[in-house]
Formats: structure tokens, C-alpha cells, sequence
């Protein structure tokens, strides 16, 4: 009876891990991606690929699941990773950036040039202002995390490489911190292409208890 007790206990408190792997630098130039489909250039694919090496290489990291973006400069290379190294690749549309509607594959400098009040105050407060078409904040938000909960509840006690777009990334941080509605995590928190973050849940019956590791990922 009390190795039967010790059992549960054991699969009710599990760490999960999850590391987030930003796609690289895009063809396209300086644009507002969002869902414009646009593939990682030749150099992107390069710092993606040596980002995953450290991982494995330095930390002796295993996947037992990779998750991407279905977005072509995330999948390409998720697929890429999944046949080389057998381990099994789920595409979610709720890891996909913000849509950014009538903004979306707009370059920086024509939005300024035909938006720069909107685009301003959109930068200030994003959760009060939506782009034309696009994605509120909210719905954003809310996708990312109904799939995070999901997968959390259906990989508890994996390690899992989720490849995503910098909103994504950024929304996770946020929220791992606890934190909500601050609009520089959106605006001044840099994260460079191929940019790895490392966040562990510690689950047990009292509930889920979420770190962010940052610069040992």
C-alpha cells in the first residue's frame, strides 16, 4: 500500500521543461511579419541550428516533443529537427505571432508613414489598441495560453522545444514572472533571433509552481 502511495505521489509531482527557441533572421527585410509567411534566410536556419547544438551538446538536452508555429519560418525547421533526430513534431496555430491584420507585411517605415499615431499608440498600450483586421492583445493571449495549459497538462514531466515567434516568447516570460499587461515586455524586452529561454513547472497536488531560468538555457 505504500509503495502504491508512493507512486502517485511521484506522478503528481513532475517538472516539466520547456525551452523556447525564437526562428531566425527572415527574408523579407524590415517588415511587420505577424502571419506573412516568410521563410528564415540562410544565416537564420545557421543560428537556429547552433542554438539547438548548445543545447544538446553543453546541457545534454533531450526532447521528448517538439511543438512549432505551423508559420514557415518556425515548421521548416521543426521538421528539419524532428526527421534528423525521430522525435515527434505537433504543429499549433497557437504558437503563431500576433496577427497584425491590415499591418501584416507592412515595412516599419510605411506604417510610420501612414499610421504613426495608431502605431504609436499601439507600441504604448497594446492591450487598448488593435491593429485594423488584426489580432486584439486578448485573443492573442488568451490562445497562447489555452495551448500552454494543454500541453502542460498533456507532456507533464517532459522536456519540450517549442519553436515560436518573439510575442509568443515574450507573453511565456510574462507570464512566468507573474506579470501582466506591462506593454515593455512587448517593447523593450530584446530577444535576439535563435534566442533560447528556459522555463521549468514544478506540478504537485498543491498546483503549479513556474521558474524562469535565464542565461543557462
Amino acid at each position: 500500500m505504500a509503495d502504491e502511495y508512493h507512486s502517485v505521489e511521484n506522478k503528481a509531482e513532475r517538472t516539466t521543461v520547456f525551452y523556447l527557441l525564437r526562428h531566425g533572421e527572415c527574408e523579407g527585410g524590415e517588415i511587420l511579419r505577424g502571419h506573412t509567411d516568410v521563410v528564415v534566410s540562410q544565416t537564420g536556419r545557421a543560428s537556429m541550428a547552433a542554438a539547438i547544438e548548445r543545447l544538446v551538446e553543453r546541457h545534454d538536452v533531450e526532447f521528448d516533443h517538439l511543438f512549432s508555429s505551423p508559420l514557415r519560418r518556425c515548421s521548416e525547421f521543426a521538421l528539419n529537427i524532428s526527421l534528423k533526430n525521430g522525435v515527434p513534431l505537433t504543429l499549433e496555430e497557437g504558437l503563431k505571432e500576433v496577427n497584425f491584420g491590415d499591418w501584416d507585411g507592412e515595412t516599419i517605415e510605411s506604417l510610420y508613414q501612414n499610421s504613426a499615431q495608431m502605431i504609436e499608440s499601439y507600441w504604448k498600450d497594446p492591450w487598448a489598441v488593435t491593429p485594423p483586421n488584426g489580432e486584439s492583445m486578448l485573443e492573442f493571449e488568451s490562445r497562447v495560453d489555452a495551448l500552454w495549459q494543454t500541453i502542460l497538462q498533456q507532456y507533464n514531466g517532459k522536456t519540450l522545444l517549442l519553436i515560436t515567434h518573439a510575442g509568443v516568447m515574450r507573453h511565456l516570460i510574462a507570464n512566468a514572472l507573474g506579470v501582466s499587461g506591462v506593454a515593455g515586455f512587448y517593447t523593450q524586452l530584446s530577444l535576439a533571433y535563435a534566442s533560447v529561454v528556459k522555463i521549468s513547472v514544478f506540478t504537485s497536488p498543491q498546483g503549479h509552481f513556474t521558474k524562469l531560468h535565464w542565461g543557462d538555457a
